[in-house]
């Protein structure tokens, strides 16, 4: 799905689209959702009956995505999304789109539900098939181990188990607040120096900033290192700023590549090309960096309790570690930089929020100078609410994906062996069936304690309706580490500056990821 034109503003759906409460017709729902985990193979709805745009000879679904005739065209995925539950319902099979398999799209939370519980122990996830082929011609570089991202079945389970212990236990960021604490506090210095004198406004290259401070804190984490992106003047030929630029548009081509219509697995297009390019100069850049950090270790080591992720790696398997702190600094910069920048743009928008934020900074941070500790982390519910409901509103990506090991029945279908399922998170996340006001940042919803009684509690949603880091085997493995990241410097900021906003709102790219498509201009004014 998708087109060039993928922009859209934040709260503003397109006209006449609005998220569905049930099924839209008996056709959507051939059987009662409630009776739909008791049917059997036999008596569920065959898969070619699943309602979804009508495929045409020859053409397939393309001409619904074309340029300026297409009733798709020049529509974000999310919204794309949104019509095509609007029209075929809770259950819609997209099909007939060259280069690409079949998909069918759940926009029922029981049914999402259903999916991850079906997909076993080493769930199948067949999303970036172009970085599996890049990985795979240069078997020489990864050995046969193709990181989490690129690898299935018990390749795949092999690496994530050797790397779980190491990044998603609880206490697994402690080694690295002070080191990410100290990354924020010189942003914070960096920032004084960015903002303009007289307006106090950041400037419109602020966005490319947060992806320095990004970067940053992912290399402290995984190697222990300093890239040295806060530097004033860094020259645009530096190493951070190419691998920034870089995983832009590895991005870019991502969307290219796996979203939209494309023949990249018949023939090497030139856009696959392009990708390759850039995941060669990535690689560069960063197996440079872990090479050097290699080195470090080896001749200086240090105890458990302050080891990066990468030497902590190194004594299971060398190969692994390899791999994992590449992936680390791959995916750790847009995901990141991005989801911060729209926390802060919610929290700069929602006064009453910001200032009962504060509060809550200010009895943790008493001196501006004052240490964020692993402690503090652990004592901020109302700053871990506001990412929730940052991340409700505008996740990184508009859903999750599986590919069905086994012929099962979901929503009263026929789901057969292999089919893609997409788990359509972003839809069901904003439905005013699980969340009240769904479109308003309010955070009190995600309290134990609610304090506003016209906001129903999160917990009265299903639970499967938001799910920004995924679920079961698959959870997003660096998901800890982006939290400790985004609340640290949310706090630093919060603590420093009074955020304002006065353009109008930010729109969202939503491509492979969403991103911010908007110059992050913030008013900062000195508390």
């Amino acid at each position: 799905m998708g087109s060039k034109m993928r922009v859209r503003r934040l709260k503003e759906l397109p006209r006449d689209i609005t998220p569905m409460k049930s099924y839209a017709n008996a056709a959507a729902c051939p059987v009662g959702h409630r009776n739909q985990r008791e049917l059997t193979w036999e008596q569920a709805t065959p898969y070619e009956n699943i309602p979804g745009p009508k495929s045409l000879p020859l053409i397939g679904n393309m001409i619904r995505f074309m340029p300026f005739i297409g009733e798709y065209a020049n529509l974000s995925a999310f919204d794309q999304m949104l019509m095509l539950q609007r029209d075929y319902g809770n259950i819609v099979k997209l099909e007939g789109i060259p280069g690409r398999r079949a998909a069918v799209f759940l926009f029922n939370a029981e049914d999402c539900e259903k999916m991850y519980r079906l997909e076993g122990p080493r769930p199948m996830r067949v999303a970036i098939q172009t970085m599996a082929s890049y990985r795979q011609r240069n078997s020489h570089l990864y050995k046969d181990k193709y990181g989490l991202v690129a690898s299935q079945g018990e390749a795949w389970h092999n690496f994530r188990k050797n790397v779980n212990q190491h990044m998603m236990s609880p206490r697994s960021i402690k080694p690295h607040v002070v080191q990410v604490d100290e990354v924020a506090s010189d942003f914070i210095a960096r920032i004084r120096k960015l903002r303009d004198v007289k307006t106090l406004k950041l400037p419109t290259t602020f966005n490319n900033e947060m992806n320095k401070w990004a970067l940053e804190s992912i290399c402290a984490i995984a190697l222990d290192h300093r890239l040295g992106c806060l530097e004033d003047n860094l020259p645009p030929d530096s190493d951070p700023q190419r691998m920034i630029n870089a995983i832009h548009k590895m991005f870019e081509l991502f969307y290219q590549l796996e979203v939209l219509p494309s023949l990249w697995r018949l023939y090497d297009t030139k856009k696959l090309r392009q990708l390759f390019r850039t995941l060669d100069l990535i690689n560069g850049i960063a197996c440079k960096h872990i090479d050097e950090a290699q080195i470090r270790f080896s001749k200086s080591p240090k105890g458990p309790d302050e080891r990066s992720v990468l030497e902590s790696l190194l004594s299971i398997d060398e190969q692994t570690a390899y791999i994992m702190a590449l992936d680390m600094l791959t995916a750790g910069i847009d995901t990141t930089g991005n989801a911060t920048g729209t926390l802060l743009y919610h929290i700069a928008i929602n006064h009453r929020v910001q200032e009962k934020l504060r509060a809550e900074v200010e009895n943790l941070l008493t001196e501006k100078i004052s240490p964020v500790t692993y402690d503090i982390l652990n004592n901020i519910p109302y700053l871990k609410a506001c990412i929730k409901e940052s991340l409700r509103l505008i996740p990184i990506a508009i859903g999750n994906l599986r590919t069905m090991q086994k012929d099962v029945v979901i929503g009263g279908y026929q789901i057969p062996k292999g089919c893609d399922l997409i788990a359509s998170h972003s839809v069901l996340a904003v439905s005013p069936e699980h969340f009240s006001q769904p479109g308003e940042f309010i955070p009190e919803r995600w309290l134990r304690e609610n304090t506003l009684a016209t906001i129903k509690s999160a917990k009265e949603a299903h639970p499967f309706a938001y799910m920004p880091f995924g679920f079961g085997p698959r959870t997003c493995i660096g998901r800890r580490f982006a939290e400790m990241e985004i609340e640290t410097l949310v706090m630093r900021i919060v603590k420093n500056f009074r955020v304002e906003w006065s353009n109008p709102p930010i729109q969202i790219n939503s491509g492979f990821i969403n991103t911010i498509a908007s110059p992050l201009q913030f008013k900062l004014t000195d508390i």
